[in-house]
């Protein structure tokens, strides 16, 4: 099979692409090829299929001094990147694939990709890795730090984005941002592009059933998955603790900070470059925290090495995560998970049993879960054998090939025979 992956970003920038890449992976090791569709961004991998890349224009906040043109093309192409659309329809009419799997699309290629696969007879999938479709920030946090419990922008609810700010702390992009879902939401044009939607966790699948509006039976559960074979032992334990992620307050690190603060003896190593950067060390500097070291952004190789070190990886996040791939990464080196209590999060990371818990933002609880196996050795590894049993019975490569295919033929099946199929919640 024959499948064009398109996203906004063509290297390891994150988890999403991690998985990205994880996925082309197992595809080819089956026999399947992947083509690559993306924009031309400076630290994309090479590719022989470059030529089809579409110009990327930068949306985040760094961009409003750009040159009034760029910011112009850029606002264009939240509702619909013409050069994505034509440049999509000459990959997939040169390369005929068999349908298209779209990653990360809002804000940057759009549904345009997804308009111009169908329009060439191209089924089309997409897997859905945050709340962009319907939420202008992508995270659910409104502009002072709150969580969306009702997604207000899915309704005729104005009021919240504009007096809260919550796109870049700027009322000018935060009217953007309401527009832009609030038109693509209108005119429902993901669900009328897509064919079947791919949810990582049921937490997300049901908010987009909730209020997006997908039909149960187009969004298919399947989690992530992890490769568990190549794995070392579970003997490697320096006794510290790891965070490896995004340095941005949603992330809930200044929790983290404060959990460790209250102990001298326990350390923690901070893998990781983000906006809040500067802040946390400043606050480690301010009040005299000796035992955090900051290491920044991380290869992928050095990563996995500080993982298989630890006594266990922190997951302090206070926005709706999805499904961390740094848990897995973490069970598959035998190593526990404390985590915070939201989003998809306690459907992988299992209480009491591959690691714990806690209340977000509440650091005298997240402390008193790392003081537990900082004191507990024995307990750390018995939670990391249960982990590691848990990825490679739930969590595996063959069972995620197993329902990819799955989705695939569905999709294919729905094209050539105008078949509706519902997709599974379990």
């Amino acid at each position: 099979m024959k499948l064009v992956f398109a996203s906004t970003f063509y290297y390891r920038r994150g988890g999403l692409e991690s998985y990205l890449f994880k996925t082309k992976e197992l595809l080819e090791r089956k026999g399947h090829h992947i083509v690559p569709f993306a924009t031309d961004y400076f630290e994309n991998y090479d590719s022989e299929y470059s030529d089809y890349f579409c110009k990327y224009y930068d949306v985040s906040s760094e961009a409003l001094s750009k040159p009034f043109k760029e910011n112009l093309q850029a606002l264009m192409n939240l509702f619909f990147n013409r050069e994505a659309y034509i440049k999509i329809q000459r990959l997939v009419r040169e390369t005929k694939p068999d349908l298209l799997q779209g990653f990360n699309m809002a804000r940057n290629l759009s549904f345009s990709v997804f308009k111009g696969a169908k329009d060439a007879g191209v089924p089309t999938i997409m897997r859905i890795s945050d709340y962009a479709l319907f939420c202008p920030c992508a995270i659910g946090i409104d502009g002072a730090g709150e969580l969306c419990t009702e997604f207000s922008c899915t309704g005729m609810n104005f009021s919240k984005i504009l007096s809260k700010r919550c796109v870049h702390n700027s009322l000018i992009a935060s009217f953007f941002g309401l527009f832009e879902v609030k038109t693509i939401f209108l005119l429902g044009a993901y669900n009328k592009y897509v064919d079947y939607f791919i949810a990582p966790s049921r937490f997300i699948r049901d908010i987009f059933i909730k209020h997006y509006k997908i039909p149960s039976e187009r969004i298919c559960y399947l989690p992530v998955f992890i490769d568990s074979s190549n794995a070392s032992s579970a003997d490697a334990d320096d006794g510290y603790f790891l965070y490896a992620g995004r340095l941005s307050k949603e992330k809930g690190v200044m929790t983290l900070l404060k959990a460790i603060e209250r102990n001298a003896k326990l350390k923690l190593i901070i893998a990781g470059a983000g906006p809040a950067e500067a802040e946390l060390k400043a606050y480690c500097t301010n009040n005299k925290i000796g035992n955090i070291e900051f290491l920044g952004f991380q290869k992928y190789s050095d990563l996995q090495d500080l993982i298989k070190r630890c006594r266990a990886v922190i997951l302090p996040s206070e926005c709706y995560e999805n499904s961390p791939n740094i848990v897995l990464e973490s069970y598959n080196y035998y190593k526990p998970v404390i985590a915070s209590k939201i989003g998809g999060i306690p459907e992988i990371v299992k209480d009491g049993e591959t690691g714990f818990l806690f209340e977000p933002r509440k650091h005298e609880d997240l402390y008193s879960k790392i003081e537990y196996l900082a004191s507990n050795k024995v307990l750390a590894a018995d939670m990391g054998q249960r982990a590691k049993r848990l990825v490679e019975q739930e969590f595996n490569a063959a069972k995620h090939y197993a329902g990819l295919i799955e989705i695939y033929k569905k999709a294919l099946l729905k094209q050539t025979n105008n078949l509706k199929f519902t997709c599974s919640a379990q």
